[in-house]
């Protein structure tokens, strides 16, 4: 059996197709995010956690900071907030994969609600609860669950579509038998 080595070339060239794709994906989600005043869901969560899974720690890390500005910005919060928890996360998630996890859609199904469950609350917390809102709960009850439900529903379109992108744009080494030695040895 014979491997064909891959050039360095080649893997950067696709590299590089994959991340502007990536990054053009994330500035049309942004887009989507901002416009509207309906009830969206939060699609940068669940596509910085797609994309963070083949990825090692520092990348992830700034992945997350920059979704997480831009979730900032989308909604409106203090800059900073979403970007420190998104880097967690994202970090987190790269780790878990790297080490103990495999890529399957039901384990980055349960990572994208452990993460969007625990995003929403503090949410909810440090911006209604704590403050004590006379009506907190109508918020809890009439934006962040449908806004959580959204968005843990909105990985399965997301999902696929990552992983398409990066199966298309990834390069792996390719095995082939050479029948003629094979023939010869005999």
């Amino acid at each position: 059996m014979d491997i064909r080595h891959l050039s360095a070339r080649r893997k950067r060239k696709f590299a590089i197709i994959r991340w502007i794709i990536f990054i053009l994906l994330i500035w049309f989600v942004f887009i989507f995010t901002t416009t509207g005043n309906f009830i969206k869901p939060n699609l940068l969560i669940p596509l910085a956690l797609c994309i963070c899974v083949r990825e090692d720690a520092l990348v992830s890390a700034i992945l997350g900071i920059s979704c997480g500005f831009l979730i900032d910005t989308a909604f409106g919060k203090i800059d900073g907030y979403n970007a420190i928890i998104l880097m967690i996360g994202c970090v987190c998630t790269s780790l878990l994969f790297t080490h103990l996890l495999r890529e399957t859609f039901i384990n980055i199904t349960v990572i994208t609600l452990l993460y969007s469950a625990i995003h929403f609350f503090l949410d909810y917390f440090f911006y209604y609860m704590i403050w004590e809102y006379e009506q907190n709960n109508v918020i809890l009850y009439k934006y962040v669950i449908p806004e959580f439900v959204l968005t843990s529903v909105s990985l399965f379109l997301i999902y696929p579509l990552v992983k398409l992108i990066r199966n298309h744009f990834t390069l792996r080494k390719m095995h082939t038998l050479n029948e003629n030695q094979a023939l010869i040895k005999d």
